[in-house]
């Protein structure tokens, strides 16, 4: 038991410098590709002017990216029908569906958060700023996907794709919060 626990946090610090390049690829595959989506996709949103039509494009694009809880339920699905663990009750495989579900828990967790970010951002970008929402959903997905993947390989490749869907999603949390307390948008 005591070899089990030291061996733990000796493997972390071995994958430390792994996590970090992960991490701070991540960050800048976000940052460029969304430079240059912003900057370089025909997304015309400067007829959103009215709160219906801005919340009802942010929905829109918050399905596109519930897509990634969908494909996470798959893969908990793939795993279940293909083994012991088709049977949670009484299969005794449940250990087979660890990984999955961890990935469709923390998918859900991110979307939860990416929603209520984006919803708020809706309400107070410019129309011609808008754009940003298909962009953030992509890479959102993006994110998933790639976090998906690395986490079924091995945990240590988890941090790209969780620093993908997870720093965008707290800047626009700052940014949110940033306008609705200098905007005085909480009041009106």
């Amino acid at each position: 038991m005591e070899s089990k626990e030291k061996k733990k946090p000796r493997l972390l610090i071995e994958n430390m410098p792994w996590i970090r390049i992960q991490m701070i690829s991540a960050i800048a595959t976000s940052l460029l590709l969304f430079t240059v989506c912003f900057w370089t996709l025909p997304i015309n949103t400067s007829g959103l002017k009215d709160p219906a039509g801005r919340l009802a494009f942010a929905i829109r694009w918050l399905f596109i990216s519930s897509l990634s809880m969908i494909f996470a339920l798959f893969g908990v699905l793939r795993v279940r029908g293909s083994s012991n663990a088709v049977d949670p009750i009484n299969g005794g495989a449940e250990h087979l569906i660890e990984v999955p579900n961890r990935i469709l828990r923390n998918t859900v967790e991110q979307y939860f958060l990416h929603m209520a970010g984006v919803l708020t951002l809706s309400t107070i970008l410019d129309a011609s700023s808008l754009k940003v929402i298909p962009i953030l959903a992509g890479l959102f997905l993006l994110g998933r996907f790639t976090y998906g993947v690395g986490y079924s390989q091995s945990p240590f490749n988890r941090s790209f794709g969780f620093i993908m869907t997870f720093i965008p999603t707290l800047l626009v949390y700052v940014y949110c919060t940033y306008r609705m307390f200098t905007g005085n948008l909480l009041l009106s």
